[in-house]
């Protein structure tokens, strides 16, 4: 299905520069000598792996909100998984999970790095591997917990379809009977599907505020340790462990505009039947696409070091291939001789 240029081609862009920013930024960390970053390293490539994941999903899952009165509806726009089947439906609640693997991710850095202030020997001596562990573990429980009630209490059942089917076809001219689709209706529907997408949508709703207070509690607390005067730690360290907060901070920022926001945007505003355009609705499903790719850049952003080495990298390549350009250019120049 063609919904417009833009969700065409964003997320497809979008997940191209993912698949080259991600792991240009881990060879960069994993082979910079200045920074020392440790264990820190291995958090810096599961989140580049999740990133890429994440970018996998959305060109195979592509997502378009649509919005119809008392109902919120997420279907995926085009390709293999378009059409309605029970594994599909899986797949988008599986698709949708990510957004709070992302949150899980970042708990684990912020844990990290506030134990690398508070409480460093423990982190020394247990983070290598059961600390990662514990991290993939906890990203898969709230996939699993998303997946878990997209699909069995937003999952798109035949009444809440009928509710949508008409808006549905006049907006995109497709049948929703047979669209892989996700819908929460909270209004004028059967007592069983404004039950379960109300429950539903609360579970998923406490989940992701719990995520988001966790992220400004521990980022209070580091940033609070890293401006005290008295710690312990050399300016050196301290100037880094500054530069990589703010990094965090940023990283943090990022899901939380275009994923978190759009999310709830989309989520509560059927319940007092408000329509704030479908350009709302368009950006929503653009920009959850773009946080892959915009993540890595933070980081790279904020210490100078990496920014440094970043751009170093670039030069050298582009020099490289200029000096190649030459040299095939003299070559072919035949010999007067």
């Amino acid at each position: 299905m063609y919904i417009n240029l833009a969700q065409f081609l964003i997320p497809k862009i979008s997940s191209i520069c993912s698949f080259l920013i991600n792991p240009f930024t881990v060879y960069i960390v994993w082979n910079d000598k200045k920074l020392q970053l440790g264990h820190y390293r291995y958090l810096l490539l599961y989140f580049a792996i999740f990133n890429m994941c994440t970018s996998l999903m959305d060109m195979l899952v592509p997502m378009c909100v649509f919005n119809y009165r008392y109902a919120f509806s997420v279907f995926i726009s085009d390709g293999f998984f378009e059409q309605f089947s029970e594994f599909n439906q899986i797949l988008i609640a599986f698709r949708c999970s990510f957004i709070s693997g992302a949150y899980a991710v970042l708990h684990a850095h912020f844990l990290y790095r506030f134990f690398v202030l508070f409480n460093n020997q423990f982190l020394t001596r247990y983070f290598m591997p059961y600390g990662i562990l514990t991290a993939i573990l906890y990203c898969y429980f709230h996939i699993i917990y998303w997946t878990i009630y997209c699909y069995y209490y937003c999952g798109g059942d035949y009444s809440r379809r009928l509710y949508i089917r008409d808006s549905m076809f006049e907006h995109h001219g497709k049948d929703v009977i047979n669209m892989t689709i996700i819908i929460v209706q909270y209004f004028e529907g059967t007592p069983e599907a404004m039950y379960k997408s109300r429950f539903g949508i609360i579970c998923l709703s406490v989940l992701s505020f719990i995520s988001l207070a966790l992220i400004f509690y521990f980022g209070y607390k580091i940033w609070y340790r890293l401006s005290k005067q008295s710690s312990d730690m050399s300016e050196k360290t301290k100037k880094l462990q500054t530069q990589l907060v703010k990094a965090l901070i940023v990283q943090a920022a990022i899901p939380t505009c275009v994923s978190f926001a759009p999310c709830i945007l989309s989520w509560y505003q059927p319940i007092f039947a408000l329509n704030f355009g479908r350009w709302l609705q368009f950006a929503a499903g653009i920009a959850v696409s773009t946080f892959p790719a915009l993540d890595p850049l933070a980081l790279i952003y904020f210490v100078p070091t990496l920014r440094n080495r970043f751009i170093d990298t670039i030069m050298v390549f582009k020099f490289s291939k200029k000096y190649q350009t030459s040299t095939s250019r003299i070559s072919a120049v035949p010999s007067t001789a």
